[in-house]
Formats: C-alpha cells, sequence, structure tokens
C-alpha cells in the first residue's frame, strides 16, 4: 500500500531504510530482499514471485545549513504474477 502525505510525497509505510554509501551495500541490501520474496511456479514460469517488492533509493546531501536534505528520490516496484496473460496456458 502506498499513499501520499500532505506535501505530495508518495509514502510506502512499513519500509525499512538502510542508509548505504556504496554499490556493494546496496546490492547486499537488494540481495536480503530477493531472499525475503516467496516464489511459485506457473505455467510461464518456474520461478515466478508471489509477493510484490519496493526499493526506493532516496539521494540525500548537505545543502547549505540544511544536514541530509532529500534532493531526489527512485523507486522501483516489481509487482507479483504480472506474466501476461497470453503466456500462461491458464488464459
Amino acid at each position: 500500500k502506498c499513499l501520499e502525505d500532505r506535501k505530495g510525497k508518495v509514502q510506502f509505510p512499513g519500509l525499512s531504510e538502510h542508509p548505504v554509501r556504496d554499490a556493494g551495500r546496496l546490492m547486499e541490501i537488494i540481495d536480503e530482499g530477493s531472499q525475503n520474496r516467496s516464489t511459485g511456479t506457473t505455467s510461464a514460469n518456474a520461478d515466478s514471485s508471489r509477493s510484490h517488492a519496493v526499493l526506493q533509493l532516496s539521494l540525500r546531501r548537505d545543502v547549505g545549513r540544511v544536514k541530509n536534505k532529500e534532493v531526489g528520490r527512485l523507486t522501483f516496484i516489481d509487482l507479483a504474477g504480472s506474466e501476461r496473460g497470453a503466456d500462461t496456458s491458464k488464459a
């Protein structure tokens, strides 16, 4: 579930935050998240995800007197079971 706050920013309640300073640590976090996803077999995919995944990168830096200001945000969303119906034998 995602919600828009009063400032117009999209928020994901329950999303955990992990400060990252290098690409190696980011990849470790992505791997941990991947291991926590549930998967199952479908006629379209032998290893289909059965859970949604959200990766949100918040880009921060010091701007003048403001420390750790968010200056950008990238959000990646993988929806579970999003195989095309035409690719399954159940279609």
